[in-house]
């Protein structure tokens, strides 16, 4: 067998063809192909190959969501967590840590996605369809996502189209993309081609888990990196299509509601938003799986658990202070969304801790604890896709149509109500990015009702002021509100952070990102606010 450098070898050699996933990466393993042994030009080539990769993205499950929400002001340490978590809290990483220091599982990722890239025969046909088109397109759409978070954790992401097959290969056929801006275009050329073919349908699982929920729309990744670098109508149209063509909607079936009776609260709550967290409902639209059989390690269920990692005191008081709206005269304070969100902490024999809480929104996944094959995160969901909708829309200069999606809910008779979306934000031809005429779209409601109730009918909390009248001062407003939003409905998800970057450098204020993360810091707030103030504090060192 051919030998290779032990450094080199998670990023030379595409881990593909195999019957079962443990020893993955072995140096000497006898399941290493090389470029030469095999072609793929029939559905188990692919269904294996697919299998290589799904294997490393479970590698990445950890580091995604406490990247991206420690760093954040929604989640917090605990006394108890372990020294490479409280690094990443205070942005003070050692060489060791292990969310910081795993870059090559990023790039191991993207080689076996490029394998696929460079061998599959798309030619080949089955019933008049071009079978292999479907796990191409696939394919590039996992590898873009994963460059995505190389930019966005490192600040730049060394680009390569063939996978790595020599110690030479390493060095030559290479870009490096210091900026968003440098790397989007690529990346959207990549995949714009795609975005019309469907996702693949495999009959086989990675462990009991059904991989189908596996694949990134090519739509969301094409509508993230349209946001990123400004592109707002063409962001907006992309979200609008994904909405359309895969029935992504925000029907009242996942809305919570406080119980009343004759107009008064009588107490208790029909916590139905919690329930989108269960496996395999229509909310979710790509998840990571993740398994700590064969040699994978997955933790996040038992730092939460343990309550190692924690809801920050700023998201729980963010729950617990908005107003919840029953009709125009009743009302109440609290967002349902806190249900599902987090819990009471307990000991280990479940004695309740009074005072401390613990983050219990991946539970429902993990009903079952003797079924240790379907820890899974959730990378994309329904409601992510309209809140940023609405942050397109909204820098498109269209804060009341933005704010309706939050409030009404995208329909067309949202759309129609002049009430809601004024006339000076629409036009004579309804372009596509408003079109929600389809039926499909009736029952939508507005993100902010699936845990504060009736929030159509408030005209007192949930509006723009009257004395807002400036175009821009609205639709600083409307971000405001939209960015709080994001962190009621998808708090600990592993959005926070870049959601946070994102705001700050469209508005070119680094004190953005750094008030808010500060705030979390009670003892130690202004030399996080100091640190944060400086962009490069922003991304990991290599």
């Amino acid at each position: 067998m051919k030998k290779i450098s032990k450094l080199f070898v998670v990023l030379l050699f595409p881990v593909l063809y195999f019957s079962s996933c443990d020893s993955l990466l072995e140096v000497d393993s006898d399941r290493l192909v090389f470029e030469k042994d095999h072609g793929m030009d029939a559905a188990n080539d692919t269904l294996y190959s697919m299998f290589g990769v799904l294997s490393q993205l479970q590698k990445l499950a950890d580091s995604y969501v406490i990247l991206g929400e420690l760093r954040g002001d929604l989640m917090d340490v605990s006394e108890t967590a372990n020294r490479f978590l409280k690094e990443v809290n205070t942005f003070n990483f050692s060489a060791d840590n292990p969310y910081s220091s795993n870059l090559r599982d990023y790039y191991a990722v993207i080689n076996n996605c490029n394998y696929i890239i460079q061998n599959i025969d798309t030619s080949v046909v089955n019933k008049a369809e071009k079978v292999m088109y479907r796990t191409y397109a696939a394919t590039k759409a996992i590898r873009a996502w994963t460059y995505m978070q190389i930019m966005l954790n490192y600040g730049e992401a060394t680009y390569y189209e063939k996978p790595l097959l020599t110690l030479e290969d390493a060095y030559e056929g290479h870009t490096v993309y210091t900026s968003m801006d440098q790397l989007a275009p690529v990346l959207i050329q990549d995949l714009e081609p795609w975005k019309e073919v469907e996702q693949p349908t495999f009959a086989g699982g990675l462990y009991s888990y059904n991989i189908n929920d596996s694949f990134f729309p090519v739509r969301m990744l094409l509508g993230d990196l349209f946001l990123w670098t400004g592109q707002y109508e063409r962001a907006a149209n992309e979200y609008r299509d994904l909405m359309f063509y895969d029935r992504v909607l925000l029907s009242s079936q996942y809305a919570s509601t406080y119980r009343t009776e004759n107009n008064v609260f009588t107490g208790g709550a029909w916590t139905n938003w919690s329930t989108i967290f269960r496996r395999g409902t229509t909310e979710q639209l790509t998840n990571l799986v993740t398994s700590n059989e064969h040699q994978q390690i997955f933790t996040l269920d038992s730092l939460f658990i343990h309550a190692e990692l924690i809801p920050s005191t700023k998201s729980i008081y963010n729950w617990a202070s908005q107003i919840y709206s029953e009709s125009v005269r009743l009302d109440t304070i609290g967002d349902l969304r806190r249900y599902g969100s987090y819990s009471t902490a307990f000991t280990d024999d479940f004695t309740v801790i009074e005072d401390e809480y613990r983050i219990s929104k991946y539970e429902l996944l993990y009903e079952n604890e003797e079924d240790v094959e379907t820890r899974q995160v959730f990378l994309y969901r329904a409601a992510m896709v309209y809140l940023r909708y609405a942050e397109a829309v909204n820098r498109m200069g269209k804060p009341r149509l933005a704010m309706a999606v939050l409030k009404n809910g995208l329909n067309a008779n949202t759309i129609a109500s002049d009430l809601i979306v004024p006339p000076s934000e629409k036009d004579s031809i309804v372009p596509n990015y408003m079109n929600f005429s389809d039926q499909r779209f009736t029952n939508n409601i507005g993100v902010h009702a699936r845990g504060c109730g009736n929030v159509h009918l408030d005209t007192t909390y949930f509006v723009i002021p009257r004395s807002i009248v400036n175009q821009e001062e609205m639709v600083l407003y409307v971000e405001d509100l939209i960015v709080n939003e994001a962190a009621l409905e998808l708090a600990f998800e592993g959005n926070r952070f870049h959601d946070l970057m994102r705001v700050a450098i469209r508005r070119n204020d680094n004190a953005y990102l750094a008030d808010k993360v500060a705030d979390k810091h009670i003892q130690n707030k202004e030399a996080i606010r100091a640190k944060l103030l400086d962009r490069s504090n922003w991304y990991l060192k290599k």
